[in-house]
């Protein structure tokens, strides 16, 4: 055994994750959109994953029409649409042995996570949303991997207007593809 402490996890929701974008849009207003969020999360979780090696959150994110989207972020404010979110999401807060409705918020292992978060709110807030879906579809992205291998298989509901699949966006393949980006900066 080493005299290194080992770093703590953390296990966020991305509900939690939400709610520290929507507390930093009250302080430095962007445009917070439900559209937005998705997409930031998204991104969140992909560099996450590339500088840490770890998710930031332990919510699975699918591949919809119009990109990644956390589902239990979506229910809980899809029906704002194109308005600025600017209250807390409600969700499950771990108390002892209990989940509690309330509004999740990030717990920080450290300085360092504090300085990730800000540069990903830093990088993505003043964007458009249709910008962070347009990158977020790039050719060869996690969404696009995803998305391109079912198009084929798709059931067709609605007269072509079914928005998503369940497809969920393995860790792997976001890890894998943020990496590649992270290794093209360098």
């Amino acid at each position: 055994m080493t005299d290194e402490a080992s770093p703590e996890l953390v296990t966020n929701s991305a509900v939690a994750v939400a709610n520290w974008f929507i507390s930093k849009n009250q302080a430095d207003p962007s445009g917070l959109t439900h559209l937005k969020i998705q997409k930031m999360l998204y991104f969140a979780q992909g560099w996450h994953l590339a500088y840490f090696d770890m998710p930031l959150f332990v919510d699975p994110i699918e591949a919809w029409k119009f990109g990644p989207v956390v589902t239990s972020v979506y229910y809980a404010v899809s029906s704002r649409r194109d308005e600025v979110i600017s209250d807390q999401i409600m969700g499950y807060v771990v108390q002892g042995m209990d989940y509690l409705l309330g509004t999740p918020q990030m717990s920080f292992r450290d300085e360092e996570m504090q300085e990730f978060m800000q540069s990903i709110w830093d990088s993505y807030s003043k964007e458009e949303a249709w910008k962070l879906v347009s990158i977020s579809h790039a050719k060869g992205s996690p969404w696009d991997k995803v998305s391109n291998l079912f198009r084929n298989n798709e059931v067709i509901v609605n007269a072509g207007h079914r928005e998503h699949l369940n497809l969920v966006i393995p860790v792997e393949l976001m890890r894998s593809y943020f990496k590649s980006l992270l290794a093209l900066e360098s």
